[in-house]
């Protein structure tokens, strides 16, 4: 496995809990900080309309400055948006929380991205080994999101789920670390 695609492997590990979370967690925190609980799903939608919204334009950015610096970007703005939801939620504060879900969607459209960066990483031939190689990477993701969010949900006294996004900010800054060392193809 060449260092990029290694890199783009070990980004969708840690990039990638930020949907596992959100969807895991967002309709019960939802539940838990609003009042109206007909609303209570609207994190999780929102984390969805942000990525179906941002798809277009990450791929525009990407255009623009390159994979490398629009990965960084997003890993950058997931990060700060987990902690976002970290205070939303420390806070009671459903709104806040709806905005952080949207912003965290859109760094999902980027980590979207990240397959058509294997597949430029690679030789022709080995473009669907690189692509699979990438969502087995999506799966452990999954796995490790969800299962870590439970374990740190109580890592603050008294703020239930404050702890899994701090952990989320933590994964999700993880990719930018791994980035400094991508190449442009």
């Amino acid at each position: 496995m060449n260092k990029n695609l290694s890199l783009l492997v070990l980004s969708q590990v840690f990039g990638f809990t930020n949907a596992a979370i959100t969807v895991f967690l967002g309709g019960i925190i939802g539940s838990q900080i609003t009042s109206i609980k007909s609303l209570s799903t609207l994190p999780v939608a929102l984390s969805v309309v942000g990525t179906a919204i941002f798809t277009f334009f990450a791929a525009k950015i990407m255009s623009k400055i390159g994979r490398r610096l629009g990965f960084i970007f997003s890993a950058l703005v997931s990060s700060a948006a987990a902690l976002l939801a970290a205070l939303a939620i420390s806070q009671q504060n459903f709104i806040l929380f709806c905005v952080a879900c949207l912003i965290l969607g859109m760094g999902m459209a980027f980590t979207h991205q990240y397959r058509f960066a294997a597949a430029e990483s690679v030789e022709k031939e080995k473009v669907p080994k690189a692509i699979s190689t990438l969502m087995l990477a999506g799966i452990v993701s999954s796995f490790l999101g969800i299962t870590l969010a439970n374990y740190s949900k109580n890592f603050i006294p008294d703020h239930l789920y404050v702890g899994s996004y701090l952990l989320l900010a933590v994964f999700t800054f993880m990719p930018a670390i791994f980035f400094i060392f991508y190449k442009n193809n």
